[in-house]
């Protein structure tokens, strides 16, 4: 819909992020009769990291337990999430996928011999947990959400539609300490000025900002950037996930296609060029967590002097009858014989790409923000949920959980609108950036943020970010929001003193210690 159908219109609600935390939240507001703008800046709606989630979602298994969730969630991410959102997670989580993604949307999760949902088990976990469709989870489920979106009146869906600037009462740009009521929109060359009760942010991570990314080129930071311009409380800026298993295709432009993690845990091994295996250091092997499979891959890698490893899931190393993984993978398939590789007959030449970012808005359990109105959902928050590292599939979980828990938070808070229409405004100066300014951006945060760090790099990376931002000061667009969550990401690795989960410093020693959130609602 064109931002036309703004208006002279006002809202209860305004949702940020069409993906599953968006679109979840938005459904969960309406069901309780607000009136919602759901934005995107994404001409497609669909277009989000939830259309690019191969392995699945976490359900639950006979000899599965809330209790037994919970314990993986936290042992992957190095003991540092908040055993309380995680144990939400864990106990809401089924049935929220169970009544809203079975139930109501009938997303057609692959089946076992007997009818069942079809479960298998991914790095992290102790049990098979994870209900999926073939490799293409996510699109499906994006899908799915999209037609119930359409088929709500009372949900205004506008596409193309980039959030620059968050609102106060009297529709100027919120500064700190102020209540958020409403989001400035470009579109075009056009802003609008939506008004709204509630605000929730729920515009994805920012591992585009890396070199190297599974992500979609529109996962930088802007909803982020928004949140820390307001004066929102964050955390852990600096775990940022790299998935061990994106194939490895040298001149291929754009992002990294993700080989699922799934494949692992179908039976697929990792293996240096010699067919030794690299994962020798945990005791599950291959299906350790995320962030100990990449850091030994680049061990590998750095030994071998190879620029990749490889995933051998050929019915010799898997046991599984030949066309068996075309069958179960074949997104995943396709993408490797595009790139000349069989995975049935040859292992997938793979490296380490940045996947997802555990950190963002702090939170509470109902989606709420430091900053009034305001509130967060999916991964632009942090709920505590994945500590220094995510568990495999608890993504599209996290945020199906906790967007419908800020839909329906922000459907009461925003029962009292901005009185103020929305309406075309004169805008502000924004700037895209230079492909060459983007390329140097994501360069240095790969090399001195990426897997391995140390003070020497990560303050060499602040002193270039410093020295960007203070040529631009002023400006506002893309850029310079990536910019200012590239800043957040390398204060927040300098001030961890030590190394968890996927932020490691080859200058510090391990450490464990309680998560701390300050400045948040109690």
């Amino acid at each position: 819909m064109s931002p036309e159908a703004l208006s002279g219109r006002t809202f209860d609600v305004v949702v940020v992020g069409a993906g599953i935390s968006g679109a979840s939240a938005a459904l969960a507001a309406a069901e309780r009769g607000s009136r919602v703008a759901l934005l995107t800046k994404e001409p497609d709606p669909a277009e989000s990291n939830t259309r690019y989630a191969q392995g699945g979602i976490i359900y639950t298994a006979p000899e599965d337990s809330p209790e037994r969730l919970t314990r993986d969630v936290l042992d992957a991410g190095g003991l540092a999430g908040d055993p309380s959102a995680v144990r939400l997670l864990a106990e809401r989580g089924p049935a929220d996928v169970r009544e809203l993604l079975m139930e109501r949307l009938s997303v057609p999760f692959d089946r076992d011999a007997g009818g069942g949902v079809s479960l298998t088990r991914e790095g992290g976990h102790s049990v098979a947990r994870i209900a999926h469709h073939r490799d293409t989870t996510g699109e499906v489920v994006q899908a799915r959400l999209l037609e119930a979106i359409r088929s709500e009146p009372r949900i205004t869906l506008v596409t193309g539609a980039r959030a620059s600037r968050l609102l106060g009462p009297d529709g100027t740009e919120l500064r700190p300490g102020g209540c958020c009521s409403g989001v400035a929109v470009i579109v075009g060359e056009e802003e609008w000025t939506v008004p709204a009760g509630a605000v929730v942010l729920a515009s994805g991570g920012y591992a585009a900002l890396y070199a190297s990314t599974t992500n979609p080129p529109g996962a930088t930071g802007d909803g982020l950037a928004l949140a820390l311009r307001a004066g929102a409380a964050t955390r852990d800026l600096h775990y940022v996930q790299f998935h061990p298993t994106a194939l490895y295709a040298p001149g291929r432009a754009g992002r990294s296609v993700l080989v699922s993690e799934a494949v692992r845990g179908e039976g697929g091994v990792l293996v240096d060029e010699e067919g030794r295996e690299v994962v020798r250091k945990h005791p599950s092997g291959s299906l350790a967590p995320r962030d100990a499979v990449s850091r030994e891959a680049v061990r590998s890698m750095r030994e071998t002097g190879s620029p990749c490893v490889y995933l051998d899931a050929t019915p010799r190393r898997t046991g599984r009858s030949p066309g068996w993984f075309a069958r179960r993978f074949p997104a995943v398939y396709a993408a490797c014989r595009d790139a000349g590789v069989d995975p049935e007959v040859e292992a997938i030449p793979v490296a380490p790409a940045a996947h997802y970012t555990c950190g963002g808005v702090g939170t509470d359990l109902d989606g709420r923000t430091s900053v009034p109105g305001l509130l967060a959902a999916g991964e632009v928050a942090s709920t505590g949920v994945h500590g220094a590292n995510r568990l495999a599939s608890t993504s599209l979980l996290e945020g199906l959980v906790f967007g419908l828990r800020a839909g329906r938070t922000a459907a009461l808070e925003g029962s009292r609108p901005a009185q103020w229409p929305a309406r075309q405004t004169a805008g502000t100066l924004t700037r895209a950036g230079c492909p060459a300014e983007w390329e140097r951006l994501r360069a240095l945060l790969q090399e001195r943020a990426g897997i391995l760090r140390d003070a020497e790099g990560l303050e060499a990376g602040l002193a270039e970010v410093e020295e960007l931002r203070a040529r631009h000061a002023g400006e506002r667009g893309a850029f310079g929001d990536a910019l200012l969550v590239a800043e957040g990401v390398l204060r927040d690795a300098l001030g961890e003193r030590g190394s968890r989960g996927c932020h490691h410093r080859t200058d510090m020693e391990d450490v464990k210690r309680e998560h701390e959130v300050a400045g948040l609602p109690g």
